[in-house]
């Protein structure tokens, strides 16, 4: 029950729950398909032509229930709407009321139904020409792809907790399976697909109740999401049509950089890899930006600090009032000409844990950034030395029953909080850990932490995770950030402007480990910003499973994992460490 009721709190938040005058239109597609589209006027509209900003839904545009069979708007979507902006929200091909069957999620075929959308709004009477997006999540993203295509009337776009590269976060983030996630979230869309939602307890609203249920007929055919995921464990695999690259926004980058739009970009650094794809895209594309980096929940509903005695919740920082004035203020500088001195704002805000408070950047590595090398010594000890034994290891047998948390950074995209992730130390006796000495002085980190693990095993396939905690004087360990990797992808791939990640995770650099063989097995963990005190440690802890998201891997058997850490085989994490 509490966590059905967390879900419909943050679908409340985040404005999902509409019920306001509205007029309803089928527009069609260049193959005929007809999408369903709301248009909200303000209240005082008195005629004349206004800004637009749309919205591409997935999880219905509006819905009605017995006791609000009108749909409305609400939260953030109300907040622009008495503000003098015209909200348009559509259903994307094959789901609410409009027509179609889908092929993916993010497709470039709903890409182009957006240009068709923007065209037939842009000579609407109501409209002035100019066209903002905004959204959390699905609709973050689809904000984002409709820079892709070019279209003149964009002139900002806000995406939210947005799915940068689909594979990595949160489909499949380290090249395993987070069935946790994507299984709960296939039942879902599955259920409003067919207009039968357990949750919300309402029905898509019709654009005119003849059309409903032969939209509904056409949804029939979707794919399942998690048949199809579960299937395609490779970042170029198919599902006979397109791959995750095509359906993800790195696939877009020319044509985004190409409409030259200007970004606000809001994440969290404790959910699931929607920092990283805000740091990448500040990193690699050209577009002017502006970067929000919090401590919450997905969608900004709750504060996530571990080090705020993460067992309970706690409103945003920002408030979700300020979250919405922030974004208002974005679209009256860009979309309606008035200066609220965007161009001053820094280049990238974000929230700072151990110190909680937010820091601001104009430059991205932060200045003063150095990395440093962390070496795994004997007796679970963490150095900035070298190994002085010739050789040195440790083998771990993988406990399949440790998990991050039960409310963690992949959970919450459904919904829910991320707590419990402070007082570590049960799960930290049952992996493999190496602490440094308290440390001296305040160590600052900001940026993305790399481990470097020399490692061989038992098996030729499995899964490694890698956590970055905080320990206490009183010995409690806290959780910072994690990373993690399925063994098959250990291939590194060549950096160019064009592949960010660590490895490409297709198929063809895949292959199996050699039991016994030490390989080198590196990767990335997800960025954060912490304040590590004096007298605190560094922790890293290593396992093989967590239970809380990721499918068993290998499914049979139990690997022993080996780590190296002597003088010519040395295992290290290298952290972004920002001199004083």
């Amino acid at each position: 029950m509490k966590t059905l009721i967390l879900i419909l709190m943050s679908f409340f938040v985040l404005g999902k729950l509409r019920a306001q005058k509205l007029s309803s239109y089928y527009v069609p597609m260049e193959d005929g398909v007809k999408l369903a589209v709301d248009v909200y006027l303000p209240k005082d509209y008195k005629g004349g032509k206004l800004p637009v900003l749309i919205q591409f839904e997935r999880y219905w545009r509006a819905s009605v229930t017995k006791k609000e069979p009108v749909p409305q708007l609400h939260g953030r979507d109300k907040y622009f709407n008495d503000n003098g902006y015209i909200i348009v929200i559509v259903d994307t091909r094959g789901t609410g009321a409009s027509f179609g069957t889908r092929i993916s999620e993010y497709s470039p075929v709903q890409v182009m139904d957006a240009s068709v959308v923007l065209d037939w709004v842009v000579s609407q009477s109501w409209s002035d020409g100019k066209v903002g997006s905004y959204g959390t999540s699905y609709t973050g993203t689809t904000a984002e792809l409709l820079c892709a295509t070019n279209h003149p009337s964009i002139k900002a776009v806000i995406p939210g907790w947005s799915d940068f590269d689909v594979y990595r976060s949160p489909v499949r983030p380290y090249g395993m399976m987070a069935s946790s996630f994507v299984r709960k979230w296939s039942i879902y869309v599955r259920l409003l697909d067919r207009n039968n939602s357990l949750i919300l307890r309402s029905s898509i609203h019709p654009v005119d109740e003849d059309s409903l249920k032969a939209a509904i007929s056409e949804h029939k055919k979707n794919p399942n999401v998690y048949d199809l995921v579960s299937n395609n464990h490779f970042r170029n695999s198919g599902n006979g049509v397109f791959d995750y690259e095509d359906c993800s926004v790195v696939h877009w980058k020319k044509e985004i950089e190409q409409s030259k739009v200007p970004m606000l970009i809001l994440a969290s650094w404790m959910d699931a890899g929607t920092a990283e794809g805000a740091i990448t895209r500040l990193e690699h594309f050209n577009n002017p930006q502006k970067v929000l980096l919090m401590a919450t929940s997905h969608g900004g509903w709750s504060h996530a600090s571990p080090f705020r005695g993460n067992d309970t919740l706690y409103f945003p920082n920002p408030r979700i009032s300020e979250q919405n004035q922030l974004q208002l203020d974005f679209f009256d500088h860009y979309i309606k000409g008035i200066d609220k001195g965007v161009e001053d704002w820094p280049l990238i805000k974000y929230y700072n844990l151990g110190e909680e408070k937010y820091k601001e950047s104009n430059e991205w590595p932060v200045p003063n950034a150095t990395v440093v090398n962390y070496y795994f010594q004997e007796e679970g000890g963490l150095s900035k030395v070298k190994p002085k034994e010739v050789e040195g290891s440790d083998t771990y047998k993988v406990d399949f029953g440790v998990y991050t948390s039960k409310k963690n950074r992949w959970t919450t995209q459904m919904g829910g909080p991320v707590i419990g992730l402070h007082h570590r130390n049960e799960m930290d006796e049952r992996m493999l850990v190496y602490t440094s000495q308290p440390v001296e002085e305040e160590v600052q980190i900001t940026g993305t932490p790399t481990v470097s693990l020399k490692l061989s095993s038992t098996h030729t396939d499995g899964g490694v995770f890698v956590y970055l905690e905080d320990v206490a004087p009183d010995g409690s360990s806290t959780y910072i950030t994690e990373g993690g990797l399925r063994l098959i992808h250990r291939k590194e791939a060549l950096q160019t402007n064009e592949q960010f990640n660590m490895h490409t995770f297709n198929e063809e650099d895949s292959a199996l480990m050699k039991p016994g063989n030490v390989e080198l097995v590196a990767f990335k963990l997800w960025p954060i910003s912490v304040l590590v005190k004096k007298g605190h440690s560094i922790r890293v802890a290593i396992a093989g499973a967590d239970k809380s998201v990721f499918d068993r891997l290998p499914k049979r058997g139990t690997p022993k994992l080996t780590i190296h850490h002597g003088k010519t085989e040395f295992s290290f994490i290298t952290l972004p460490i920002v001199q004083p």
